[in-house]
């Protein structure tokens, strides 16, 4: 290694002992773990693009789902959509299906909201979205509602839009939906 000022190569060991002369150890024992962690908390601050799933992305999950439901129908979705490294998850894009009346059938993030009538569950901003999709599906087969909701991979409230599709299993109709965060 050529430093300008001292003009000559340096071998680490020679670059490491002239150093130790410059800075004082224990502060550098210091003060590089505490830089170390806000850079790690720097980094993990914005979540990385490969980890976001787009509206393609959610469009395709909304797709492989539908298939998914017709072939077993809406008895075994809650099983399904909870497996977290199953197929119908994809990083933090996750189905929900809701029965006509706003009954959490299967939800592939949160489980324990299976069973629970959410018809009217609002955003942060009092918007009531889900029976805005539910609306939807019931006037015709597919759209979208945006809203605002807690993002799993931050943790912060973000916008995101929720894609319905209604599907009819066993006779009777369901909201089938997959959000995207913005």
């Amino acid at each position: 290694m050529v430093l300008p000022e001292y003009g000559s190569h340096l071998s680490p060991s020679d670059l490491m002992s002239r150093l130790r002369g410059r800075f004082h150890l224990p502060t550098l024992l210091t003060v590089l773990p505490v830089l170390a962690l806000l850079a790690i908390i720097a980094l993990a601050a914005g979540v990385p693009a490969q980890t976001r799933g787009t509206e393609s992305d959610a469009k395709a999950l909304l797709d492989k789902t539908s298939g998914y439901l017709r072939q077993h129908g809406a008895e075994g979705a809650a099983d399904a959509f909870a497996q977290r490294d199953g197929a119908l998850i994809d990083r933090d894009l996750y189905p929900m299906l809701i029965d006509r009346d706003g009954v959490m059938v299967a939800h592939g993030w949160t489980p324990s909201l299976n069973g629970v009538n959410l018809k009217d569950l609002k955003d942060v901003d009092g918007k009531p979205f889900i029976q805005e999709a539910l609306d939807i599906v019931a006037e015709r087969d597919s759209g979208a509602v945006s809203y605002k909701w807690t993002d799993p991979l931050s943790g912060q409230i973000a916008p995101k839009t929720m894609i319905v599709r209604r599907i009819v299993l066993g006779g009777e109709p369901y909201l089938l939906s997959v959000g995207v965060y913005r």
